[in-house]
């Protein structure tokens, strides 16, 4: 066998006994990264919901030979991870569930139409196509999960979180915490979209060439620049004065 050279094909089944699908985008992320036993385990889980609507970890514990401390380690990882979310039922009890990565990459599509949902889904898959190539790494379920929720909490395009990465990349800081006070700073100042932006920043930049301070530092610049190199200033010429009178002995003082 040559691996290069090797194809394979699905065989065409003849009885159905249930498969389980799971998103591209999980698979893409976390088989390169999760270790055997924390796949396992995920892979069983949804396996269980997908099929049942309920997970039986008892079971999961005695098919894998794992002990309660196992098990608890390997779903604080995911939780860890951002793929299991705990969630409050309201009566004190409690529940864990699955995100979507494919949800939380494009958000909710129920507020708004079809078409613009399209037009969003697209412009956020490049967002965080652009924000991985600036950050060279791949983004976890937690850094898009807190960077949908900053864009909708906001109501800011997706381009602004482009943005704000590669400003950050310039003071050596891709936290995604701290790229996310980025939109926050431009949210209080009305800026929602690149182009509010750039207004922004031309506007600055004009209030800067127009400030009285500048004004005078280069007045002063331009002074320093013309001045007569035999004019003294009255100062300069009040300290020669007296330090003549000191050595003649005229100033006792």
């Amino acid at each position: 066998m040559e691996g290069n050279n090797l194809e394979f094909k699905i065989q065409n089944l003849s009885l159905d006994m249930g498969e389980t699908s799971f998103e591209n985008m999980f698979l893409n992320t976390y088989v390169p990264m999760a270790d055997g036993d924390s796949l396992k385990v995920f892979l069983l889980i949804y396996k269980d919901l997908k099929s049942c609507g309920e997970v039986d970890l008892e079971k999961i514990k005695k098919q894998l030979i794992f002990d309660d401390e196992k098990m608890n380690e390997i779903i604080s990882y995911w939780i860890n991870m951002g793929v299991f979310r705990k969630k409050d039922r309201g009566d004190g009890s409690f529940y864990f569930e699955i995100i979507s990565l494919r949800q939380a990459y494009f958000g909710n599509s129920n507020e708004v139409k079809a078409e613009t949902m399209l037009d969003i889904s697209k412009r956020k898959s490049v967002m965080f196509d652009q924000v991985e190539r600036i950050i060279q790494r791949q983004l976890t379920p937690q850094d898009i999960r807190r960077i949908q929720e900053t864009l909708e909490e906001y109501k800011q395009d997706p381009e602004l979180v482009t943005e704000a990465f590669r400003q950050a990349k310039e003071v050596n800081n891709v936290d995604v915490k701290y790229v996310m006070g980025f939109l926050k700073t431009w949210r209080d100042q009305s800026v929602f979209s690149l182009n509010d932006l750039k207004i922004k920043e031309e506007r600055a930049k004009l209030l800067r060439e127009k400030s009285p301070r500048k004004y005078k530092s280069a007045k002063k610049v331009y002074r320093s620049k013309n001045r007569n190199p035999n004019e003294k200033s009255f100062a300069e010429k009040a300290r020669e004065e007296r330090f003549r009178r000191i050595l003649e002995g005229g100033d006792k003082k």
